[in-house]
This record gives C-alpha cells, structure tokens and sequence, in this order.
C-alpha cells in the first residue's frame, strides 16, 4: 500500500487510534459543559419566572386590597 512498510502502517494505525480516541474525549468534554450550561441556564430562568410569578401574585393581592378598601368608603 503506497509502499508502506508493515511497521509504517502499524504506526499509522496507532496514530489515527489516538487521534480519533482524542477527538471522542474532547467532544464528550465539550457535550458534559454545554449540558452544564444550559441546565444553570434553565433553572435561572425557573428561579426568573417563579419571583415574576410571586411579584404578579402580590401585585394582584395588593389591588384586591385596594378595590375592597375602595368599596369600603363608598360604602359608607
């Protein structure tokens, strides 16, 4: 094969063995911190929308508060 000596294409085999076993490992690496990163960034958006939530739900108990103090005085 293009005139390659046995031990050249052992050599060549040991080589791509180690590039590809390389390649996996960085790209498992880089899978693991981008799974990472968006689960950081789904439960900053769980935690954004559960305060957004509790804000709207005291926003909306203070305005029941208003309307009945409201019907209250005219009421009377």
């Amino acid at each position: 094969m293009f005139g390659m000596s046995s031990l050249d294409l052992i050599l060549l085999a040991a080589v791509t063995y180690l590039a590809v076993i390389t390649l996996v490992r960085l790209m498992r690496r880089r899978r693991e911190d981008i799974i990472e990163d968006l689960t950081k960034q789904v439960e900053l958006e769980q935690e954004r929308l559960k305060e957004e939530r509790k804000k709207e739900r005291q926003r909306k108990a203070r305005e029941q508060v208003i309307e009945q103090q409201r019907g209250r005085r005219g009421a009377a």
